[in-house]
């Protein structure tokens, strides 16, 4: 992604222009801050700006920066915080929810990193946790892992778990492992357009989901359906080529 095209996206935030969307009307931008050095100040910019999650089709290949969440990632390469990382998952009964928290735990508790930027980028079954619960019955997502997997626990928000709520080491508490809670620490989560295009196909192919709609319908209304946190990318694998540029670091 051009250097040259972030600061072209910023500059028309900053101005209140308006960003044109695939198939939607034209969206306008809030005023965008300054690339942020800290934690908090980081979340409070990524939660001012906008995801797209109101497609009616998106194609196979996303050549195009209205078909995902562009400004948001921009602005997460911009980080200027010292300690930033990259997490990866492929399994939603994976680990990466306890190496997540372990994670941070050390850099936050151990090495006094409170600033400590986690971004993690999942795809495959993982992804399938981004999917609110409403998407699981509606599309019959439990097709599509082994019998008895559900994302419930991965959706749960920890009793006294706030986004703004700082212990008196001043960083987020470091119970939880859900997404809710990582997200309240400050995590980000990626999501691949790959694997929602992959979820659609066999959706399809298994008969589940909504009857008579397309593939490139289906994806549309997946990618709705995903955690309005979640900062949707063409290809997670992209991604982590882009933020490893911008300086991320890859831990698992």
């Amino acid at each position: 992604m051009a250097l040259d095209r972030r600061k072209l996206l910023l500059a028309a935030a900053s101005l209140g222009m308006a960003a044109p969307v695939s198939g939607l009307a034209a969206t306008v931008l809030p005023p965008t801050p300054a690339p942020q050095n800290g934690l908090s100040d980081m979340s409070r910019l990524l939660a001012s700006l906008p995801r797209r999650r109101q497609f009616t089709t998106v194609p196979r290949l996303l050549d195009h920066p209205d078909l995902w969440d562009d400004v948001a990632f921009d602005a997460l390469l911009a980080y200027r915080g010292q300690q930033k990382m990259i997490g990866t998952g492929t399994s939603l009964a994976g680990n990466w929810p306890s190496e997540a928290q372990n994670l941070l735990n050390s850099e936050i508790f151990s090495f006094v990193h409170p600033d400590a930027l986690l971004v993690m980028a999942l795809w495959g079954e993982a992804q399938l946790a981004l999917y609110n619960e409403a998407a699981w019955s509606h599309f019959d997502l439990a097709r599509l892992v082994a019998p008895g997997q559900t994302a419930s626990p991965l959706h749960q928000t920890p009793a006294g778990t706030s986004r703004h709520h700082q212990d008196e080491q001043g960083a987020y508490g470091a119970a939880g492992r859900s997404i809710p809670a990582l997200q309240a620490r400050g995590v980000v989560f990626l999501a691949c357009h790959n694997a929602i295009w992959a979820h659609a196909g066999r959706l399809i192919a298994l008969g589940a989901g909504p009857a008579g709609l397309s593939q490139e319908q289906l994806a549309a209304e997946l990618t709705n359906a995903l955690d309005p946190r979640a900062i949707v990318t063409p290809s997670a694998l992209g991604a982590l080529a882009e933020l490893q540029q911008a300086g991320f670091s890859r831990i698992f």
